[in-house]
């Protein structure tokens, strides 16, 4: 059991935390009994434990009786932990004549380790309920988009505990026989190019299919080919608008087509023609739709009748949730339920935005995720809940075609853009979560020619040991895993049981319990090796409400 000291605007941060790592723990409390103590305010006393963990960048009483002095406090600084950088958003302190640095920004250490002995202390020079804050609240700049920062904060601590001897249990974020889960979405923001005659996207589709913008890392061959390619399109033009040919940007079969069994998420605008509130002084004139969801319906439904979900893409709901409702409710009506997910049109997002979501009946929002680059805007892999909101939870946005493939944006080549997803998988493979990929409606028709991208990276998925699930479902999930709770009086054979929500005839895809065994070895600071061991807990299996 680990207990946890902090100060008092921290307690929300810190329940979020132990959200996205799923261990037994509790706020200290008199008398309480614990593994390892955590502790953020130096004012409260510590109580014994195997391992206690000092995190704070100010002088404590800790570091008087444990003779650690602080070298230097400064804001905003990258450290280091095994080959790992991580950045730092709040004040780092770093230490004199330190044993063991952990944590090492150039030649100095962020961390302090005295004594091996009775019970083992470690000072750490930032707060990490304060990082934690920082990351849900504010979110990564683009120049740290890689580094899955708080997924790395998780992984250090469970491996200081682990390392000091202490077994762990853990309940992981991914599915029983799966290393993370995978959401296909696309955002709806044209259904076709008979919407557009003579107007600003017509000219652009025109001017890029005749001098290609696309081209970059392509052989010769493969570019002559979309060359051609979008020369029959625009010279089709003329019976695809009289309708004597399909529509070349009608996405919603092409996306079956290409994609067959997966589930996938399709967010659609709400209103024609209406542009919102533009946000951080840009001009909204082209963010307006020119198709009316509402002519869809047919096909809206045959895509639930896949088994794909359909969505909001949000125009004025990130900063008005009187908008938000009127939004929210053509999706329902279209749809037929009562549990909406949005993305924001251009990913507009504001500190506003959540309580806008909460007031206006948001089941899960994707937005928080980058224009410019792919990575963990919000540091971490997983599912969370919006900070300030009592039930709106954040699939995080990893992955945007334009982001890459835009020479305006990343610009980089196809190869270069599934290697970018690649490395991103690695990362995912390690820590879990939901791998969510957004890829255009326009973006498998002439003028882009994405799909073969779009279909490499279908291919490096499918090789893998994912789950793909609709937006929805790996939020569900997700709940469903933030709803157990270990029981500590409850065990089958050594492994502890856990209580969770359970509904009449509900079925899913297993949790995970991870029993974490420290093997002694050489390495290490206290000479032991993690080996772990997963049982499965089926979701329609487990116990009912009633920690």
């Amino acid at each position: 059991m680990i207990g946890v000291i902090s100060r008092e605007y921290q307690r929300a941060a810190v329940e979020e935390f132990f959200e996205l790592f799923k261990t037994p723990w509790e706020h200290c409390r008199e008398g309480g009994a614990y593994d390892v103590v955590i502790t953020t305010d130096p004012a409260v006393p510590v109580p014994p434990a195997k391992l206690v963990i000092a995190f704070g960048s100010e002088s404590t009483p800790h570091d008087g009786r444990n003779g650690i002095t602080i070298r230097s406090r400064e804001e905003r600084r990258d450290i280091e932990w095994e080959g790992a950088i991580i950045p730092v958003y709040g004040q780092l302190a770093t230490f004199e004549n330190q044993p063991v640095p952990f944590l090492s920004p150039g030649r100095d250490s962020a961390s302090h380790y005295p004594g091996l002995s009775g019970c083992g202390f470690l000072r750490v020079g930032y707060d990490l309920f304060d990082e934690v804050r920082f990351l849900l609240r504010k979110g990564q700049p683009v120049d740290r988009a890689q580094v899955p920062t708080l997924d790395i904060h998780i992984d250090m601590l469970r491996n200081w505990i682990l390392e000091r001897g202490i077994p762990l249990v853990e309940i992981p974020p991914s599915p029983y026989g799966y290393d993370f889960i995978t959401c296909l979405t696309h955002d709806i923001d044209f259904m076709g190019i008979r919407d557009h005659k003579f107007d600003h996207t017509m000219l652009g589709f025109l001017y890029r299919s005749l001098v290609p913008k696309y081209t970059r890392g392509l052989d010769k061959k493969t570019a002559r080919e979309r060359f051609f390619k979008n020369l029959r399109a625009v010279f089709s033009l003329p019976l695809v608008q009289a309708g004597l040919l399909p529509d070349i940007w009608y996405p919603l079969d092409k996306y079956a087509e290409v994609e067959k069994e997966l589930k996938s998420t399709f967010f659609f605008i709400p209103f024609k023609g209406q542009a919102g509130k533009p946000a951080g002084g840009k001009t909204a004139r082209y963010r307006a739709a020119r198709y009316d969801v509402g002519r869809y319906r047919e096909q809206i439904r045959s895509l639930q009748d896949q088994g794909r979900e359909v969505g909001l893409h949000g125009i004025d709901l990130w900063h008005d949730s009187g908008k938000g409702r009127d939004e929210v409710a053509v999706i329902r009506g279209i749809t037929g339920t009562d549990r909406v997910g949005v993305r924001m049109h251009w990913l507009y997002f504001s500190e506003e935005t959540p309580k806008c979501l909460e007031e206006a009946g948001i089941y899960y929002d994707s937005t928080l995720g980058y224009n410019e680059t792919v990575g963990f805007r919000s540091g971490t892999t997983q599912v969370f809940r919006l900070p300030g909101t009592s039930n709106v939870f954040e699939l995080p946005l990893h992955v945007q075609d334009t982001a890459m493939l835009y020479p305006g944006r990343m610009g980089v080549s196809e190869p270069q853009a599934i290697a970018l997803c690649n490395g991103l998988l690695e990362k995912f493979e390690s820590y879990g979560g939901a791998f969510t990929v957004n890829w255009h409606d326009r973006s498998l028709a002439p003028e882009r020619n994405w799909d073969s991208a779009y279909l490499a990276l279908l291919g490096q998925l499918r090789a893998r040991k994912t789950w793909f699930a609709a937006a929805g479902d790996a939020v569900d999930w997700f709940e469903k895993r933030r709803d157990s709770r270990f029981d500590p009086a409850a065990y089958s054979g050594c492994v502890p049981r856990v209580r969770m929500r359970k509904e009449d005839g509900e079925e899913g895809l297993a949790l995970a319990i991870r029993v974490h065994r420290p093997v002694r070895s050489s390495g290490g600071i206290q000479g032991f090796r993690n080996s772990f061991v997963d049982y499965p807990v089926k979701i329609d299996e487990a116990i009912a409400t009633g920690y």
